[in-house]
């Protein structure tokens, strides 16, 4: 389908299905071409070596993957003087990147933003708005930063020389991102930081002035982020028990670089003290607060026991993020630290997720009280990020309780959105196959396991089509009923759909059907394929398309145009780098699972001439979707001191 034959809810999803990498990486790496990526480039971790002899040296980039417990090294050329370009001999590799944006996604997302923006100012608003209450953090921070700065800013609207109305105010959407509770999706103080950072890079900037939000080519337009991020501070000053939580959770250093920005002035020097900020005067003389005044030293528990460091847990209950800064760098996380700092309930649900391969490395899962704390946590896990440590668990026993999380966590996500819709699961195993069957059967465990089974059929087929039990809704039950599968035989998706359609488990009268294909698309004519499945009742209301490498001829794409059904594409980055050993994104599957069917059209009919119970597609939660708006306390003008 052409681009510009996209209606916003396609373009919605190019931005939350195709290209799911994080617009921000926290380690360095390299950035290289990739002509099968929508924005062109890749990243991969890396850092740089000095190899060589004295006088000789030069600084050798490594790439880094990981395979289970296993980290390989592959050597990605040398980092040339001016710190960025890499070279392999003649050849330019990449771009070395300190740890930030990956710019090209982030632009990339933007644009896509602002193409849904120019097709529908109040829809682009009401996305955002819906945004706002889901957990993809880094497409809300884009969200955010397009609102607050667009051009729909309420506007009077003259007629005839008099004041007729205000135009709607798309801004305050923006602004109510940032400015409501953060139980509610709000924003911390490094994220509003992080929007700031995002339209200051010069391709947004470019892009706002494109688009007509900023007069200036040169200087970026923050829109109302400063008016926003002033009283967001504000309002924590007021409200002291919320600044002391911030300072608790490790936000200090955030918190006042996030006042330089704005160059915020306090209602009271209560403030610096709190943020123990000591305050110089500037060379323009306009400082006129807190000059010289002293401030409390950092908390730190050097030069205390391990007893003491203990009690002062129990005592305090510090959060573990702080908690960890304060360690003694010589004495690090011992076994009755990290035994004090459970017991106190230092740490949330994730933080024991995260930290359960050094809980099993002390030796505190031998004691009931701890073990049971891990099991409430991976009981309550809301994504994936547990099948990742479950690879640095040494224990069988470990490794299959966090694998067990992660499939519950995914089948939640997945039942939120399943009711009303039945799902084929077809896959090509034919000759074609042969190199990426391997690879297709990895992506499948990692998400298949989400499926309701009695809503789902799974079949594979190359010129014949067979029904595939699973047995037990896990990945493991997954991985037993894809054992002995290989490559082979011709490729006939007529074949899976027979076997699909002849299953003795079928849609409901009050149910739509979505069949998702696994494969290469390798398959020259589609007319039985098409004719196979008009014969299915109710006839699918959309295809979903993983596609594999192989001999693709575009049979799945093709056949969903003949039936005049969109055909969804999976795209293979959502599992991360499986196939090489990289970890899979905690929050990227059930998100694209949930995307994919709430973007599925809804069926007229069910197809036993009965009308289909309505099943609420993205579009229409999107369009119900009241738009935000600034918390109360919000609409108090900016104190003139802190103006």
């Amino acid at each position: 389908m052409a681009n510009e034959n996209l209606g916003p809810a396609e373009k919605i999803l190019q931005s939350i299905l195709p290209y799911v990498d994080h617009c921000v990486h926290n380690r360095p790496g390299c950035v290289s071409p990739d002509p099968t990526s929508v924005v062109g480039v890749k990243w991969q971790f890396a850092k740089p070596k000095e190899e060589g002899e004295e006088g000789h040296k030069q600084r050798v980039l490594y790439a880094f993957s990981k395979s289970g417990k296993k980290i390989t090294r592959t050597r990605l050329g040398v980092l040339q003087p001016d710190g960025k370009t890499v070279m392999n001999g003649a050849i330019r590799v990449g771009e070395y990147r300190q740890p930030g944006f990956f710019i090209e996604v982030v632009t990339w997302l933007y644009k896509q933003v602002a193409e849904v923006w120019k097709l529908d100012n109040e829809f682009a608003a009401k996305w955002a708005s819906y945004a706002f209450g889901q957990e993809h953090r880094d497409l809300k921070v884009v969200l955010a930063a397009f609102m607050l700065v667009q051009s729909r800013a309420g506007e009077p609207i003259v007629d005839n020389g008099k004041l007729a109305f205000y135009d709607e105010d798309f801004r305050e959407v923006g602004e109510a991102m940032i400015l409501l509770d953060k139980d509610k999706g709000g924003f911390n103080a490094k994220l509003l930081l992080r929007i700031r950072e995002l339209l200051s890079l010069p391709e947004i900037a470019r892009i706002n002035h494109e688009l007509g939000f900023n007069k200036s080519a040169r200087r970026p337009g923050l829109g109302r982020w400063t008016k926003a991020a002033t009283k967001w501070l504000q309002y924590r000053e007021r409200n002291p028990k919320l600044l002391e939580g911030l300072l608790k959770s490790g936000s200090r250093h955030a918190l006042i670089s996030l006042a330089c920005q704005v160059r915020y002035v306090p209602l009271t020097t209560k403030f610096y003290q709190t943020l123990r900020w000591k305050q110089y005067q500037a060379k323009d003389g306009r400082r006129k607060l807190f000059l010289g005044e002293a401030v409390a030293a950092a908390e730190t528990w050097e030069g205390l026991t391990e007893e003491q460091i203990c009690e002062n847990i129990t005592k305090n209950n510090p959060k573990w993020n702080r908690l960890s800064a304060m360690l003694p760098k010589g004495m690090g996380l011992t076994r009755a630290i990290m035994g004090a700092s459970i017991e106190a309930g230092c740490l949330s649900n994730a933080e024991m997720i995260i930290l359960a391969p050094t809980i099993e490395e002390l030796g505190l899962l031998q004691i009931q009280a701890y073990k049971e704390r891990l099991d409430k946590a991976l009981r309550e896990a809301d994504n994936m990020r547990a099948a990742n440590i479950a690879l640095r668990m040494k224990s069988k026993e470990g490794q299959e309780k966090l694998q067990a999380a992660a499939d519950t966590a995914l089948q939640k996500k997945v039942a939120e959105v399943i009711k009303g819709l039945f799902v084929y699961f077809i896959v090509d195993v034919s000759g074609s196959m042969h190199n990426s069957i391997t690879m297709a059967i990895t992506y499948i465990s990692q998400f298949l396991q989400g499926f309701p089974l009695n809503k789902l059929v799974v079949t594979v087929f190359n010129t014949s089509g067979r029904v595939l039990e699973i047995r037990h809704a896990s990945k493991a039950g997954v991985e037993n009923a894809f054992r002995g599968i290989s490559a082979g035989g011709g490729t006939d998706h007529a074949s899976g759909v027979r076997a699909a359609l002849a299953s003795d488990r079928k849609p409901g009268p009050d149910e739509d059907s979505i069949m998702i294909f696994v494969g290469d698309g390798g398959e020259l004519s589609v007319t039985n394929f098409v004719a196979t499945v008009r014969q299915a009742h109710p006839v699918p209301v959309s295809f979903g398309f993983l596609e594999v490498p192989g001999e693709n001829r575009n049979a799945v794409t093709n056949a969903a145009a003949q039936l005049g059904i969109p055909c969804f594409k999976i795209d293979e980055r959502i599992f991360g780098q499986v196939a090489t050993g990289g970890d899979v994104d905690p929050y990227a599957i059930p998100r694209t699972l949930r995307a994919l069917i709430a973007s599925t059209p809804v069926g007229a009919t069910s197809g036993f001439g009965q009308v289909a119970t309505p099943r609420v597609t993205l579009v229409d939660t999107i369009l119900k979707t009241p738009l935000l708006r600034r918390p109360p306390w919000a609409s108090v003008p900016v104190s003139a001191k802190a103006a």
